[in-house]
């Protein structure tokens, strides 16, 4: 994990927000703002930006104030597709909820950069998870993960017309004093406690995310897709290079798939980039060989593909090539892996 020192700054659009609820509650959001040293001008500009002490100061001093306003809730209930910027523009433009988790996955480090979302599907469902990725207190971490969470169960609503079946959705915080107030959060079916990690992980039932989405638009999607390319940018000069480009190579599938590529949109030669990625101990070539593999085993487990299908979707010429890359990795044959695979399923 990074510590607070290595961080980028965070969109102070959400605090924003925060402070317009604090204000309807009656509060002095001017001296609570002033008690976490932040300008009052920086939250008015879209593009302004705080410190994680910032954050974790503001954050203290509102629930000083009230201790019994359910903060995170009622933001990430305040939350909008248009409170994340061109991300969010992005996701209204999408053609499906694949594509919008895809983008989700490779861009969120933009609008909540102590956060990362992965994004996987299986033969039995999509598979959503948000982990923390720098070092936060106790009480700013509950604050996110509750206010993501939130937010993000009312935006995919959104996105779906408000037409979604049921699905599971894990969080590692307790049971707040509010819970009562999550029965109205449906179809969701919510669980506390989740041990894993802090964040919360989500269950998506089995061809949700195919659904097409009834705002798609390919030329505003080509858009936002380039400003949030921008903004990614922005963020890799301040933060981790080989997080970006795992993200990139697992979640952006065909679209982007070569170190020429990947370079590009960071305006920068292939070189530099794998300078920057050695400085941090990796390789585009080390990290795009794991992933692959690890997209092979997902697509055979899934068991949607044949091999030849599997093979020419990672890029290789034929079958008897990915057949001997992916015994290099590990150490058998796909076929084999998969008869394992199966076996171990059925012992579980």
């Amino acid at each position: 994990m990074t510590t607070s020192a290595e961080l980028p700054f965070i969109p102070a659009r959400y605090y924003a927000r925060l402070a317009e609820l604090m204000a309807a509650r009656g509060l002095d959001a001017g001296a609570v703002i002033a008690v976490a040293k932040i300008n009052e001008g920086v939250l008015a500009d879209p593009d302004g930006r705080l410190t994680l002490p910032q954050v974790e100061a503001l954050i203290a001093e509102v629930y000083r104030q009230a201790p019994d306003i359910p903060w995170a809730f009622e933001l990430g209930r305040s939350l909008k597709l248009s409170s994340h910027g061109m991300l969010g523009y992005a996701m209204l433009s999408s053609p499906n909820l694949d594509y919008v988790l895809q983008l989700l996955a490779r861009y969120f480090r933009i609008i909540m950069p102590t956060f990362r979302l992965q994004y996987r599907r299986t033969s039995e469902h999509e598979e959503v998870v948000l982990s923390a990725t720098a070092t936060l207190s106790a009480q700013n971490l509950l604050f996110h993960v509750e206010t993501i969470a939130v937010a993000w169960h009312w935006e995919i609503l959104s996105l779906l017309s408000g037409e979604m079946p049921a699905y599971d959705l894990y969080l590692s915080i307790a049971a707040p004093r509010h819970v009562e107030r999550y029965q109205a959060l449906k179809p969701a079916r919510w669980h506390f406690g989740w041990p894993i990690q802090p964040g919360f992980r989500i269950l998506y039932p089995k061809g949700l995310v195919g659904r097409e989405l009834v705002m798609a638009d390919p030329g505003a999607l080509q858009l936002a897709e380039r400003q949030c390319s921008e903004q990614a940018r922005q963020t890799l000069r301040e933060g981790r290079l080989v997080e970006w480009v795992t993200a990139m190579l697992t979640y952006s599938r065909d679209v982007i798939t070569t170190r020429e590529e990947l370079a590009d949109l960071l305006n920068i030669s292939p070189r530099t980039l794998d300078r920057r990625l050695q400085d941090e101990g990796a390789s585009f070539r080390e990290l795009s060989r794991r992933i692959r593999f690890q997209r092979a085993c997902d697509l055979l487990e899934a068991g949607q593909m044949s091999m030849v299908e599997i093979a020419l979707e990672l890029g290789y010429r034929d079958s008897a090539n990915f057949t001997r890359a992916f015994r290099r990795e590990a150490g058998i044959t796909p076929s084999r892996w998969l008869a394992q695979h199966a076996v171990a399923a059925l012992s579980r």
